[in-house]
């Protein structure tokens, strides 16, 4: 019984240990979105990453909610490395309906994004990220009064700025249907 128990212990700190590298990983790449970029025009990825204060947590898809009482500027929470992009479209899109007061955006590792050829999602990991809507927007007004979204291509822009999940959404579909029905025909 007693080597059972340590077996047990065993796991869990492994599994503990998991966790605490996935969120050691996260925010070295908070660090990396924080860092200023002559290709940028001396601008961040994120300009205000770094001083915000950041909740990392990891959860299942499902369980993706807002944490009432919350202080932090910004929650992200890696979930499931399985996660479809279509089904976390679909949560973003759910959570953002529920929870107007605050915006919630998507981090596949199947989607890429891209700031002047400088990979800007975290691409490790499947990741939504929470934060009040009324402190975006602010940020978002300041940037608005530099050059630094001259530097994002025009569909992302549209994307992240908008937050129009609907061509997105439609594109991922169509792009999935071609590659099921293209791959039965060969």
């Amino acid at each position: 019984m007693g080597s059972t128990r340590s077996m047990l212990l065993r796991a869990e700190t492994i599994k503990r240990k998991c966790i605490v590298d996935k969120v050691s990983e996260v925010r070295q790449w908070i660090e990396h979105v924080s860092k200023k970029r002559k290709e940028l025009g001396g601008h961040a990825i994120c300009p205000y990453a770094f001083s915000a204060s950041v909740k990392v947590v990891e959860t299942a898809l499902s369980e993706v909610t807002l944490i009432e009482g919350a202080t932090e500027d910004i929650i992200i929470f890696i979930v499931g490395d399985n996660v479809t992009l279509a089904s976390m479209l679909n949560k973003v899109a759910e959570l953002n309906m529920k929870f107007q007061e605050h915006v919630f955006l998507d981090d596949h590792v199947d989607e890429p994004t891209h700031i002047m050829g400088i990979q800007s999602n975290f691409g490790k990991y499947n990741m939504i990220m929470c934060q009040r809507n009324d402190k975006l927007l602010e940020a978002r007004e300041k940037l608005h009064k530099t050059d630094y979204y001259t530097y994002w291509h025009q569909e992302m822009y549209q994307r992240i700025i908008n937050g129009k999940f609907t061509n997105r959404q439609e594109q991922t579909v169509r792009r999935i249907w071609n590659d099921t029905h293209n791959s039965a025909i060969e």
